[in-house]
């Protein structure tokens, strides 16, 4: 008999699919699970989840102006999103003008996300994702579950680019979410009702999860995830955990992956190790090339353009902010919405075969690790989680080269932010041994282009701030 509380949040699940969860959550070798979650799906969600695949598979291609389909797009939602209608004044010619419409940002969701939302979309199956604020601004992104569920096709592609092919049924685990985090984070398991009740499981390799690296060794020993995904960080404590696993494929997202590291993990699984270059507020964005020629445009109904200080598109070959107008969130539709993140753009033609633009040279949420007061490595993500629970929306932690932090924290306005609470949080994740001046600037961000700061800056010598490449 399947729970209740389970059929609330996994709305399709089988006999098959509880079966599958519960040997995940009751392993004698699993992690401390801390968060449940589901993946919501429902049974009018499936034609449209199919629809979107076949789409990604066939809808290849892409330009330097946005299509007529995406120009009906943001036509039909300019009397509904008061954003939209701000930046698109009536009698606006999109075709002839695209580049003249204004731009948003990550301050407009972190501060004024109502002017985001359609003002009448049904919001009863809203969810919200927060980021860690790893690019400057804290973020909790309205979403919707069936594009969440789309985005298991972009996966899809990206793996069968990559030629590999996972055995997505009941039974079997698909994926772990691989991460190393010594501050809190979500620790879960569920099984995804798009890829036929297969597994998952989002798993932290920190001590204060796991009983002993043997017991990590055993759970992904015994549940044999198809392929992983995680941040460069959780991949290289897998390594040195002397983690075993076969995926077929390892993805990479949320920060940069540097060269070395990526032939180490390909030598040590013998699986390709593929970018994934995504956000919680954009999606998927853009996938490694099988050639490793840059990273290709992924979904077919996101328009990517690269954009210098005053909107305007940089041209090709040259270097700008990343912009993105579309996808497929029905909450938070993106109109010329900027990253933070740079790249080149180039339309040329890839010996891979991919017909997508390829984004080129991408500088996003570099990888940028601290050091605590007893010489131990701290992650940016968790000193991201640390302020998450302050009313901060921007911020920027700079580790001098004596050790010291200064910390420069933007709250929202109308709340109160204690800094000397924030002072002690921090000094509890990276130790009293080190030196804190933290300051709130109302005016964080405002004076550079696009709100954008540099959220983590280590000044430490090389060779202390960050653990070695590979």
């Amino acid at each position: 008999m399947i729970p209740l509380d389970r059929i609330e949040r996994n709305p399709l699940i089988t006999e098959a699919g509880y079966s599958l969860l519960t040997r995940i959550l009751q392993h004698p070798s699993a992690p401390r699970w801390n968060f449940v979650t589901g993946d919501r799906v429902v049974a009018e969600d499936l034609p449209l989840v199919q629809s979107f695949r076949e789409a990604v598979r066939s809808r290849r291609g892409g330009g330097d102006r946005p299509s007529s389909e995406l120009l009906a797009w943001v036509s039909g939602l300019r009397d509904r999103v008061r954003l939209f209608e701000e930046h698109l004044p009536l009698g606006f010619d999109l075709e002839r003008d695209w580049p003249h419409v204004p731009t948003c940002g990550r301050e407009d969701l972190a501060v004024r996300v109502e002017r985001l939302v359609p003002w009448d979309e049904d919001l009863s199956r809203l969810i919200v994702y927060d980021t860690s604020g790893t690019s400057g601004h804290v973020l909790r992104v309205p979403h919707h579950p069936r594009a969440m569920a789309q985005n298991h096709a972009l996966m899809e592609y990206a793996l069968a680019r990559h030629g590999a092919t996972p055995d997505f049924s009941a039974g079997r685990v698909a994926c772990f979410n691989v991460g190393a985090q010594e501050a809190r984070t979500v620790v879960f398991a569920n099984v995804f009702s798009v890829w036929d009740q297969a597994g998952f499981a989002k798993v932290n390799l920190s001590p204060s999860e796991w009983k002993d690296g043997a017991a990590a060794r055993q759970f992904f020993g015994d549940l044999s995830p198809q392929f992983l995904t995680g941040d460069p960080v959780g991949f290289a404590e897998m390594a040195r955990w002397e983690v075993s696993a076969s995926p077929a494929a390892m993805v990479s997202t949320a920060v940069a992956l540097g060269p070395g590291l990526k032939r180490a993990l390909r030598q040590r699984y013998g699986c390709p190790v593929i970018d994934w270059y995504s956000s919680t507020e954009t999606g998927p964005v853009a996938y490694s090339c099988p050639l490793g020629e840059g990273l290709h445009v992924l979904p077919h109904d996101l328009f990517v353009e690269v954009l210098g200080d005053d909107g305007f598109p940089v041209g090709e070959g040259r270097r700008g902010e990343i912009a993105v107008t579309g996808g497929r969130n029905p909450y938070v539709p993106l109109l010329r919405y900027r990253t933070g993140d740079w790249a080149r753009l180039d339309f040329s033609p890839c010996e891979c075969g991919e017909t997508t633009p390829r984004l080129l040279d991408l500088e996003g949420r570099e990888p940028v690790f601290f050091r605590s007061g007893e010489g131990a490595v701290v992650n940016a993500v968790d000193i991201g989680r640390v302020l998450r629970d302050y009313p901060v929306v921007q911020h920027e932690v700079v580790q001098r080269a004596d050790g010291s932090c200064d910390v420069a924290v933007r709250g929202a306005m109308g709340l109160a932010l204690a800094l000397d609470a924030v002072g002690h949080a921090l000094a509890g994740l990276l130790g009293t041994g080190i030196l804190l001046r933290v300051r709130e600037d109302p005016a964080l961000g405002e004076r550079l282009s696009g709100g954008k700061v540099r959220p983590y800056r280590s000044e430490l010598e090389p060779g202390r701030g960050a653990p070695p490449d590979g």
